[in-house]
C-alpha cells in the first residue's frame, strides 16, 4: 500500500523541526492547568476502570506521555516521525516510544486502558 503524501509530508515536517519543537515547549503543561486537570482525569478513569496500558497516540516529544507515566499510568508513545520519536527516547529513556502512524496501529481490541486524545476507540475485554 502507498502512503498518502499527507503522512510522508507531515512527517518530514516533523522531522525537520523536532529538536527546536522539543525545546519551545519542553515546559508546555507547566502553563497549562486545564490540561494538566485532564489528563489527571482520564488517568484517574483509566485507574478505575482497572488501569492497564495507555498510549499517547502523537506523542511528539514525549511530554504527555511522561507526564501520564508520572500519573502512575503505563503509558507508551507513538509518532510518525522517527525523529521525534529519537527526541522522547532521549528525553525520557525510561519510557517507550514508537514509530507509527494513528491510520495503522499494531494493537489488538482491549490491549489498551485508553488514550488520552480520544481519537482511538478501544474496547475493554468483557
Amino acid at each position: 500500500m502507498t502512503e498518502p503524501d499527507c503522512l510522508r509530508d507531515t512527517r518530514a515536517s516533523y522531522d525537520a523541526v523536532a529538536a527546536d519543537y522539543a525545546a519551545l515547549f519542553h515546559d508546555e503543561l507547566a502553563s497549562k492547568p486545564l490540561d494538566r486537570a485532564m489528563l489527571a482525569a482520564f488517568a484517574e478513569l483509566v485507574k478505575a476502570a482497572g488501569g492497564g496500558p495507555v498510549a499517547d497516540v502523537g506523542s511528539g516529544p514525549g511530554r504527555v506521555t511522561a507526564h501520564l507515566d508520572g500519573l502512575g499510568l503505563t503509558a507508551s508513545g507513538v509518532d510518525l516521525s522517527p525523529e521525534m520519536v529519537a527526541v522522547a527516547r532521549a528525553a525520557h529513556p525510561g519510557l517507550r516510544f514508537e514509530e507509527g502512524s494513528m491510520l495503522v496501529l499494531d494493537l489488538d481490541d482491549g490491549s489498551l486502558g485508553g488514550t488520552p486524545q480520544g481519537y482511538l476507540l478501544v474496547r475493554k475485554p468483557g
